[in-house]
């Protein structure tokens, strides 16, 4: 059987992402900071995964959404473009369904 990688190491990017969120406010003239949208799915997603949630619920919309946790346990991409597909989407095949990465999560 696999075993999954400990917590700890599987959120160490999600803390660099909050870093960069906040570096990015400042960011130089021609890259924006996040939303406050997207800063709330940033926050929501990251307090999921540090609970051990596979989702939460999106802050603005409602919507079930998994966390990086939960794409992780699966193994591999699905091809659905999900926002926080750790595999870089890899499996998405139809073109309108692939997303653009923010530097936070897939939009």
């Amino acid at each position: 059987p696999r075993t999954m990688p400990p917590l700890r190491r599987l959120l160490q990017p999600l803390s660099s992402a909050a870093r960069s969120m906040d570096s990015a406010a400042g960011a130089p003239e021609g890259r924006r900071g996040p939303t406050e949208p997207e800063r709330r799915i940033v926050e929501a997603h990251e307090q999921a995964c540090r609970d051990g949630q596979d989702n939460y619920m999106d802050p603005d919309t409602g919507y079930l959404v998994f966390t990086k946790l939960a794409h992780l346990q699966r193994g591999k991409c699905c091809g659905c473009g999900c926002r926080h597909c750790p595999y870089g989407q890899v499996n998405v095949k139809d073109p309108a369904k692939k997303k653009q990465f923010n530097s936070f999560f897939y939009t």
